[in-house]
């Protein structure tokens, strides 16, 4: 599998370091939505479209409704879910009042990750390989700035090939 990058140049003045510097943005030339991963995972084994279908459209709210009771939601080959929440600090615990000091949730996700000849990889970079995108695919890549944090700049994390 190939996962597509182009170049773009950091404009961001506040890392002076990375300032002016080409780094590579990995980027999206499509997208999948239920029917066509229901489609896939039926082709992969002996389940109905049907019911990969109900099972995908209620995996969503059950794992909201896990995560909000303050549960870690955890599926095989992809990864876990929980929140976090954003908070503001006080000196003493005995001041600290959650209406009062969080000021939001947001979720984590972390990757599956499996020890593989010493080295740490996430099963969803596993068999990755990087190629930068073709001329006639580039015209795809940039309504993505926006989604993947445009120019913000700063040095990126590239790696998208997790094996040697």
């Amino acid at each position: 599998m190939t996962v597509f990058v182009k170049k773009y140049q950091n404009n961001n003045r506040k890392n002076e370091s990375a300032f002016g510097k080409w780094y590579g943005r990995a980027v999206v030339i499509d997208k999948v939505e239920i029917e066509e991963l229901a489609d896939e995972i039926q082709d992969n084994c002996t389940v109905k479209r049907s019911d990969i279908l109900a099972v995908l459209s209620e995996m969503g709210p059950a794992i909201k409704k896990m995560v909000q009771k303050s549960i870690k939601v955890t599926i095989p080959y992809l990864g876990s879910f929980k929140l976090g929440v954003k908070s503001m600090g006080v000196d003493e615990a005995d001041d600290y009042d959650t209406k009062k000091h969080v000021k939001g949730l947001h979720v984590i996700f972390h990757p599956e990750t499996k020890k593989e000849q010493g080295r740490m990889v996430k099963e969803l970079t596993r068999g990755a390989r990087v190629a930068e995108v073709p001329k006639n695919l580039a015209y795809l890549t940039d309504e993505d700035d926006d989604e993947t944090g445009g120019n913000q700049g700063g040095n990126q994390d590239t790696t998208a090939n997790d094996e040697p």
